[in-house]
């Protein structure tokens, strides 16, 4: 039979792995965290600077990406017309 020495014995190995379970789940939560905090740092948006300069850079910047992409556009449909269009036959 079990002697009440190694029951108690095997209540506090298991009360003491309950506690360390509990302390690692603890730790891995704020791991979870911190690493979820770190990754939004790193995706999110930088963010603005509200210098003059800035500012008229971007504004720059966005009109000459429009511009380009009128200009792309415009040369795209101009080469399916020339492939594609304005065709006449002879009957």
């Amino acid at each position: 039979m079990d002697n009440p020495a190694s029951i108690s014995s095997r209540i506090d190995v298991l009360q003491a792995l309950r506690e360390s379970k509990q302390q690692v789940r603890k730790e891995l939560k704020a791991s979870k965290a911190n690493i979820k905090y770190k990754v939004q740092g790193i995706i999110s948006p930088a963010k603005t600077v509200k210098k003059n300069t800035t500012r008229i850079s971007q504004i720059v910047s966005n009109g000459l990406a429009i511009y380009e992409g009128i200009r792309l556009g415009m040369s795209i449909i101009s080469a399916f017309r020339s492939l594609f269009g304005r065709r006449r036959y002879r009957h």
